[in-house]
């Protein structure tokens, strides 16, 4: 049968040494969650969380371009259908969550003009925690396959019949 996507795969190695570096991003994250344990535009002042979220839009795209670029691969020389279609659909996340927080970013702006809207201002810090958790997940799931990926490579590399004797 051939296949209409191509295979992909991930270098388990590379992807952990993304998101080991990206302490801005997690520190963005951390940040912004303040927004909605506070919820109140007078504490968490939505200029902040407008600053904060383009921020944090740089951030995610940089962090999806190191990890499309280095952490996944097409046409690797053997994968397991499995593992693929896992990195296939985590990969196909990033754009969904990269739209996502752009559209975050450019409303968080617009609700600051001509003057602050304080529903719109709730609105975005509730499509910011919709996100956060959609994130949250995305790099769940990458860890779990990372892993898989590691415990692959390990049996591979075993041998099968003991030469110690």
């Amino acid at each position: 049968m051939i296949s209409v996507n191509p295979k992909l795969t991930i270098n388990a190695a590379f992807l952990q040494e993304i998101k080991d570096d990206n302490l801005r991003l997690y520190g963005l994250l951390d940040n912004l969650r303040a927004c909605w344990l506070v919820n109140s535009p007078d504490v968490f002042r939505p200029e902040w969380f407008s600053r904060l979220i383009s921020d944090l839009r740089d951030q995610v795209a940089m962090h999806f371009a190191l990890e499309n670029a280095f952490g996944y691969f097409e046409k690797p020389v053997s994968s397991d259908p499995l593992l693929s279609a896992e990195a296939q659909r985590l990969h196909a996340q990033h754009e969904e969550l990269y739209l996502q927080i752009c559209s975050i970013a450019e409303n968080a702006e617009a609700m600051l003009y001509p003057q602050m809207d304080e529903e719109a201002y709730t609105r975005q810090v509730d499509l910011f925690r919709d996100f956060y958790r959609a994130f949250q997940e995305h790099e769940s799931a990458e860890f779990d396959l990372m892993v898989r990926v590691f415990s692959e490579q390990q049996k591979q590399q075993r041998p099968l019949i003991s030469t110690d004797q």
